[in-house]
């Protein structure tokens, strides 16, 4: 259960990482004024690459969060 909630800690972190990378729907005003040159992931290739890593975070997130419960016993009452 230790190595179940290393990798939970660490996909909370790598999760709060990628959401804060993501660009915002107002930054993209600045490429109508000369700023959309090439970039390594294309004019909105960044955006729908961390979209899939977010998304792939949130689905190891929720089944390590599903595990963590229930290994803990979380559904007994005390007593």
């Amino acid at each position: 259960m230790g190595f179940l909630l290393v990798i939970h800690v660490m996909v909370c972190i790598l999760l709060v990482g990628m959401i804060l990378l993501q660009v915002g729907k107002g930054a993209s005003t600045g490429a109508q004024f000369g700023g959309g040159g090439r970039t390594l992931f294309g004019p909105t290739g960044r955006a729908s690459f961390l979209g899939k890593v977010i998304v792939v975070l949130v689905i190891i997130f929720a089944v390590t969060t599903l595990t963590l419960s229930i290994l803990s016993g979380g559904g007994k009452p005390p007593g």
